[in-house]
């Protein structure tokens, strides 16, 4: 095993970019099996994360790896703008069943990285075929991350992830998100008059509502601001803004999409339709990639009436296999109600996690919705002052916590782009009651470690 551990560290040097550094080098994944990740020495890890909130069925569906297994016997690979493909085309069908009732189209792609880009370009050329072409900017929220590639890293405000690109990116608008627990402000709910969604008109007027084509959300937070969700009135009185001034409401549910946070869509708690949404991760459950852009019908409307076609696409869009893999996920969704069950297990998930974590004094909030929890961590609970980033306060906690055998995802930048840390949990639907138990347990318990070397280290 320790030449196995060795061969595989020398072969690690041919992969380029680890994705944070938080890989710990002396780790092999062997497989995967239900809730559970089995390292090299056959050690076994409850999945607490589903990797960056992938893993929605678990692993080894045997339902969803049948599916995707006939898919490539029968073909694996043919170019969607040659053929109608049957998969795709069922696939299309279905999402639309669950989607908010304005949205009746879809476009597929790879990743969410890849959907919101396309959202941002179909914006664009909605609004040139309408006879706009003035209207090109997209507005969204500071500390939001949309993904990696130039178009999704310029409408994210995460300034870590930005900082390095930032000559090369759009220099978009942004607002304050709507966190409360670090409230852009300094005002407290319901007194604050909900001026982080009156921020959003603000910034039109300021700019000048010709020039700007959508405004970019994540229903539930995810990375950049730890599983943020927002009041119950923001939503709608975002929509009302963009409904005043013709900027499309593109939701970006990479995250939560597929039922996450207790139902299909992140937004649905709010009662909500947007203008788009995007989504991937979940799909198809981490079985192979895939994500899409759901369309409301008077975007292709305008396509449709002007027969303008659409600037853009990927050569493994709507790949057939990844198509018969996420209609295994869906069915597998529905049929044993997983989505429900999100929601209900949900409540339990909650109580369980403050109930063994809110005692610590780095813990300063949990949040989240469904099977999604952003664990915030703070070196002054009453001041809410977050742990210096050099310190790499997530990413050591996470280090700890995988020691302990639990999985989590840790993320950095909450506060105001720059500061502020959290550990990420999302596990599979699947999970268990016990389980959840155990695994909160083990993050009590690291947490413990954590607090010695971090709050010690301060005296």
């Amino acid at each position: 095993m320790v030449d196995r551990l060795k061969a595989a560290q020398e072969r690690d040097r041919h992969l380029f970019g680890t994705l944070h550094g938080t890989t710990p080098p002396e780790v092999i994944c062997e497989r995967g099996d239900g809730v559970y990740l089995y390292d090299q020495n056959n050690r076994k890890y409850i999945d607490f994360s589903g990797g960056p909130h992938v893993a929605s069925l678990g692993h080894g569906n045997q339902k969803v790896n049948e599916a995707t297994k006939k898919q490539i016997d029968k073909v694996s690979f043919f170019f969607r703008a040659f053929w109608l493909n049957e998969p795709l085309l069922e696939l299309a069908e279905r999402i639309i069943k669950f989607a908010p009732p304005n949205l009746t189209m879809c476009q597929f792609c790879n990743s969410g990285s890849e959907a919101n880009e396309t959202a941002i370009k179909i914006a664009r050329q909605y609004h040139v075929e309408r006879g706009k072409p003035e209207k090109y900017m997209v507005v969204s929220r500071w500390q939001s991350y949309h993904g990696m590639t130039l178009g999704a890293l310029s409408v994210s405000g995460h300034a870590i992830r930005r900082q390095k690109f930032e000559p090369i990116l759009h220099q978009w608008p942004k607002i304050p998100a709507p966190l409360c627990y670090h409230c852009a402000y300094e005002l407290t709910y319901p007194d604050c008059d909900i001026k982080c969604a009156r921020a959003l008109e603000e910034m039109i007027n300021q700019v000048g509502s010709q020039y700007i084509a959508a405004f970019f959300i994540e229903a539930v937070g995810g990375a950049g601001t730890a599983c943020m969700v927002p009041v119950p009135e923001y939503y709608p009185m975002v929509r009302e803004i963009c409904d005043k001034y013709d900027v499309l409401l593109i939701d970006d549910e990479v995250i939560c999409g597929f039922g996450r946070t207790g139902k299909w869509f992140g937004i649905n708690h709010w009662g909500v339709n947007p203008d788009i949404i995007t989504s991937a991760k979940g799909m198809t459950g981490g079985y192979t990639p895939m994500a899409v852009v759901i369309i409301d019908e008077k975007i292709g409307k305008v396509f449709s009436e002007t027969g303008a076609g659409f600037m853009h696409g990927f050569t493994m869009e709507g790949n057939p296999v990844s198509a018969a893999t996420c209609l295994a996920v869906i069915d597998v969704l529905e049929k044993e109600g997983l989505v429900e069950r999100c929601a209900r297990l949900g409540e339990y998930f909650f109580q369980k996690g403050r109930e063994k974590l809110s005692h610590h004094p780095v813990v300063g909030d949990i949040r989240g919705k469904g099977l999604l929890m952003g664990i915030e961590l703070v070196q002054n609970k009453e001041t809410r002052e977050p742990f210096e980033l050099k310190r790499r306060a997530a990413n050591n906690l996470q280090h700890i916590a995988m020691n302990h055998g639990v999985m989590s995802y840790p993320t950095a930048g909450i506060k105001n782009g720059v500061s502020g840390d959290a550990l990420l949990v999302s596990p599979p639907f699947i999970i268990t009651e016990p389980v959840i138990d155990e695994a909160f347990n083990l993050l009590d318990a690291a947490l413990t470690d954590f607090e010695k070397e971090f709050l010690q280290a301060e005296k």
